[in-house]
């Protein structure tokens, strides 16, 4: 998934333009992870949990169905 820009205010107050930031907003922040909610990824869709090392190598976290954990360079 890319990163998207927030729109660009606009010069004066514009109720749509406020509305349309606003909803990006709140799609953000139900995307954000917060701290002490649990995060369960699911191996059917396409998410991924990618973890870079010290020197900025990325990572793919994957699970076998027995519950071993391992990794892939990406």
């Amino acid at each position: 998934m890319s990163r998207r820009t927030l729109p660009q205010a606009t010069a004066a107050y514009d109720f749509a333009s406020t509305s349309q930031l606003i909803n990006e907003l709140e799609i953000r922040d139900g995307q954000a992870f917060k701290v002490g909610e649990r995060m369960e990824l699911n191996g059917q869709d396409d998410t991924q949990l990618i973890i870079i090392s010290p020197d900025g190598t990325k990572f793919k976290l994957q699970v076998s169905n027995a519950g071993t954990l391992s990794t892939t360079e990406v």
